[in-house]
């Protein structure tokens, strides 16, 4: 088998529960959740209004609800015009994603920090460091893994999720016909919303690389505490650089880093001042122009070197 592959496998089955099992525990969660609210609404007489904001000169509307108003306002949509029920079933995909999207980050933010370490106490580094692989690959197939192939059961799990309420209310519709129910299905754009996941995590693992990257120095260079150092060790320059120059240009940075500004969102969100917030795959390639980006990989490749060098010299606890 290729080394690299081995390597893949190896941190794949070692953090399977939290990366396989978290995505399809929520995707469970939540179409109960959705089976019991239409079951809810298709008991009582449900009516909740629908507004509307509407940009001059364009298509756009804007909309912002709680996730049983998404869920329940969509039984009726015969009325809706396609503007307001693609509005309306962006947000409502949107909002089912969430859930999903910071677990993963809270997972990778737990795992990362105890993953070299943890080669270490258990004397398993020794069995790696006979393998024909170096420390940089061992420490890319960590990041690699976290970073870009876990998100692919979130993926899955969160396309699943969309199929399985979409269908519920699909059972559950008051909108006569086949052919309403295949106008719900025709503006959802699964399709593209998924294309648009699978460029946004791309491209949000190079936006928070140093993040990442940092997690795995820290857990290749300490002896013992790995996620208490990572957490307080960027404290000290951060308040150092407030008390002495009265600024916080590193807190700044380092906050932008932890933003989802690559994963799709249903509307556009963008300071000229900030990051760009993506929103689309076009506003997910902007971000490819975007000097912080570059930046951030210049800072996370420093970083991962560094967590390849402690743990070619770090080989015991």
């Amino acid at each position: 088998m290729n080394p690299w592959m081995a390597l893949l496998r190896r941190e794949w089955w070692e953090h399977k529960a939290g990366f396989c099992w978290t995505p399809l525990a929520i995707a469970a969660v939540l179409t109960l959740l959705a089976l019991y609210l239409l079951a809810l609404a298709g008991s009582v007489d449900v009516d909740i209004a629908f507004s509307t904001t509407t940009q001059s000169g364009t298509d756009s509307v804007r909309r912002d609800f709680a996730w049983n108003d998404a869920l329940l306002g969509m039984l009726d949509f015969s009325a809706w015009s396609t503007p307001q029920l693609e509005s309306a079933l962006a947000s409502l995909l949107h909002l089912v994603a969430q859930p999903f999207i910071y677990a993963h980050f809270l997972v990778a933010l737990f795992v990362l920090p105890g993953t070299l370490n943890d080669d270490r106490r258990d004397r398993s580094v020794l069995f790696w460091k006979s393998m024909p692989v170096s420390d940089l690959e061992t420490v890319a197939s960590k990041l690699v893994l976290v970073v870009w192939v876990a998100p692919l059961m979130t993926i899955a799990a969160i396309v699943a999720t969309w199929v399985a309420v979409l269908g519920l209310v699909s059972i559950f519709s008051s909108t006569e016909g086949a052919e309403g129910v295949g106008r719900l299905w025709a503006h959802a754009g699964l399709a593209g919303k998924a294309l648009a996941l699978l460029t946004g995590y791309a491209l949000q693992g190079l936006w928070t690389l140093p993040v990442y990257a940092w997690l795995l120095l820290v857990s290749a260079a300490v002896p013992r505490g790995p996620l208490v150092w990572s957490v307080l060790a960027p404290l000290v320059p951060v308040t150092l650089e407030r008390l002495l120059l009265g600024s916080n240009r590193l807190w700044l940075w380092i906050s932008e880093h932890l933003q989802f500004v690559a994963l799709p969102r249903p509307h556009a969100q963008i300071d000229g001042a900030g990051p760009i917030s993506a929103i689309g795959l076009a506003e997910q390639f902007e971000l490819l122009l975007s000097l912080q980006l570059w930046s951030g990989i210049a800072v996370g490749a420093a970083l991962v070197a560094g967590a390849a060098y402690f743990r070619g010299r770090n080989n015991d606890i």
